[in-house]
């Protein structure tokens, strides 16, 4: 139901940044065959008529910086942005973006002191300009989830504030040791991404909206993503911090 125009039309490459558990079921792309943003890439693909996926895996500076090639469509969890608008064209949201806010399970961390604390964030997630704009706090910087929320388990940082359901499915995988106590409303979303002025980005649109419509992809989400958080994302109680 959507045209494509493919370097080879038998395959749709697909860039994201792994890990990312629920998301992309997988540590490389050869292992990943389920997942929330697996399927519907795979959905995506078969509204092209398109019958394989082929993953690109990146480093997360490198994808959002806009520099990387060598993929037709690309979908990270990337929250949608004025700034980056410059450089991508995003779909609709496919699905909604606030900022959680992880600690060590009883740590003194709150509302009124979460500016005195270390933070640790991840390098060009949405995270890290808000802590360091929004709340005049100089954090940590990660290249990965995985170091970051290590760090935060072994101490090395007091919170990790992160997209909330990166945060969820990270903490729901410490047992206990983890938990999101608060999260930041931004009022935004998740897009999958073309290269700014693609010939694609029409028809990507064009399937997300369609994704959208049929409940395709509120079925992925209770059947991939639910199990990941451990809870509600709705649950977790908003915070207004300084």
């Amino acid at each position: 139901s959507i045209a494509f125009e493919l370097d080879d039309p038998s395959k749709l490459t697909v860039a994201t940044v792994l890990p990312n558990p629920g998301w992309w079921n997988g540590d490389t792309p050869e292992s990943i065959a389920s997942g929330f943003e697996y399927c519907m890439a795979a959905e995506i693909a078969n509204m092209a008529g398109v019958d394989r996926l082929e993953l690109k895996n990146l480093a997360w500076d490198q994808y959002i910086s806009g520099t990387a090639t060598g993929f037709d469509i690309a979908i990270a969890g990337t929250t949608i942005t004025d700034e980056r608008k410059q450089v991508f064209d995003f779909t609709t949201p496919y699905f909604e973006s606030n900022l959680g806010i992880a600690v060590q399970k009883d740590a003194d961390v709150t509302a009124d002191n979460l500016t005195e604390k270390t933070i640790g964030v991840l390098q060009g997630n949405m995270a890290a300009q808000y802590v360091q704009e929004t709340l005049g706090v100089t954090p940590q910087l990660f290249q990965n989830q995985a170091d970051m929320f290590t760090a935060l388990q072994a101490g090395q940082v007091d919170a990790v504030v992160t997209d909330t359901t990166l945060a969820l499915t990270s903490t729901n995988a410490s047992n206990g040791a983890l938990v999101v106590v608060g999260q930041i409303k931004l009022d935004q979303g998740y897009g999958a991404v073309t290269p700014k002025g693609d010939a694609n980005s029409a028809p990507l649109n064009e399937a997300v909206e369609t994704l959208i419509a049929d409940g395709t992809l509120d079925r992925l989400s209770e059947e991939w993503l639910k199990p990941f958080f451990g809870t509600d994302p709705n649950s977790i109680p908003f915070w207004t911090v300084g």
